[in-house]
């Protein structure tokens, strides 16, 4: 018995003398992971604009014919593709991007976990150099009755179970912390490998933008700056919104904010609508369908504000809508902003935003054939006409 215990307080002293590499890292542990994240995001940002810039130089015209209806409307197609390719590829970020602050956490529960056991194993370490070497047969056999004695040897017993399950804690947890160490780098190495994936996509539906502006200004007769919003997108995208509404709902980020009356203009220069809310047949497609919003035509790159304060839900490409932002502002209204230009979004999810900020900037992505502002207003997700809701 008196060599078990002593082999015992052997191993805590080796296991102290070879203490964790890792005590004081857990608070530094999600900063780390959030610096790398944003590294990773400038380093392909970085390469994203050297070779748009390389090629920008020797890229040839996409269109040497007039452009007809038929080939905008297949093009309108291609880039209606990449955006939900690119869209898909966003949402896959957003994931691994949320998996890896869990696994973050995770890692720092396991270094306190670790730092616990060993300042236990330390202080035990201390304690048995404080008092010195005891002789446990000693102890035992002055015991002055013999239920002393049997007192005295439980509590050997206990002493020695105690250290060999905080030692195997000890180990448990450093093997944890090396699992989590090496998913963490996993993730990195996952979350670089979509940014550039993103980087190529965005790069892609740049290209065709690009193409389809070029092919709008060659054709022979003049067309009415013209969208046409699908149905599934406008459904798939009403869906989205709803569940980020329901989710920043529940984190207490969505309040009432708005308190009616009129909300105020996105736009605060002179533009023209050129096509209003309501039923119409589209110029192109020559279909009869409702237009959800209305259409504010001015330059590409004029400043979108905020038409009321809210929470921003969405704020990325989404299929015909072209870059889209959408505000929710409380009371089941939300405000929606379509075609924004290219790099033009400048809030993010989850943001809350001031009537009058400045959102974004006016552009023609998506399936749209000239620089306007598609904005709608929706009341329970459903669309009603802006118009009565505007100074």
């Amino acid at each position: 018995m008196k060599r078990k215990i002593a082999l015992t307080l052997a191993v805590v002293i080796a296991a102290a003398m070879l203490m964790s590499p890792y005590q004081g890292q857990a608070a530094s542990q999600l900063d780390k992971i959030n610096k790398q994240i944003k590294e990773l995001q400038s380093e392909m940002n970085r390469k994203a604009q050297q070779k748009k810039q390389a090629e920008s130089s020797i890229r040839t015209l996409t269109s040497k014919k007039e452009a007809t209806k038929e080939e905008i409307n297949a093009l309108m197609k291609q880039i209606d593709e990449a955006g939900t390719k690119l869209a898909a590829t966003q949402n896959k970020i957003e994931e691994t991007q949320d998996k890896l602050q869990k696994t973050g956490e995770e890692l720092e529960t396991a270094i306190k976990r670790e730092e616990s056991t060993s300042d236990q194993l330390d202080s035990r370490v201390r304690l048995m150099y404080t008092n010195g070497t005891v002789s446990y047969m000693d102890v035992l056999l002055s015991a002055t009755s013999f239920s002393d004695f049997i007192s005295r040897f439980d509590a050997f017993q206990s002493i020695s179970t105690q250290t060999h399950d905080l030692l195997e804690d000890h180990k448990a947890a450093r093997a944890l912390i090396e699992e989590k160490k090496a998913q963490v780098d996993q993730e990195l190495a996952d979350l670089k490998s979509l940014y550039e994936q993103e980087a190529e996509e965005k790069e892609d539906l740049e290209n065709k933008e690009s193409a389809k502006e070029e092919m709008v200004a060659k054709l022979s007769q003049q067309i009415q700056d013209s969208e046409e919003i699908s149905e599934e997108a406008e459904r798939e995208l009403m869906e989205y919104a709803k569940k980020m509404s329901k989710l920043l709902a529940e984190q207490n980020r969505i309040k009432n904010y708005y308190k009616g009356g009129k909300l105020g203009l996105p736009l605060k220069r002179s533009y023209t609508i050129t096509s209003p809310f309501g039923y119409r047949i589209h110029p192109i497609t020559h279909t009869r369908k409702l237009h959800t919003g209305i259409d504010m035509a001015v330059p590409q790159g004029t400043p979108i504000y905020a038409a009321e304060s809210g929470v921003v839900i969405v704020a990325q490409w989404w299929s015909s809508y072209g870059n889209c932002v959408i505000i929710d502002h409380g009371g089941g209204l939300m405000t929606v902003y379509g075609h924004i230009r290219n790099g033009g979004i400048l809030v993010k999810k989850g943001e809350t935003v001031k009537r009058g900020e400045k959102i974004a900037e006016v552009g023609s992505t998506g399936a749209s054939t000239g620089p306007h502002l598609h904005f709608e207003v929706r009341k329970n997700s459903e669309p009603v006409n802006p118009a009565p809701y505007l100074k």
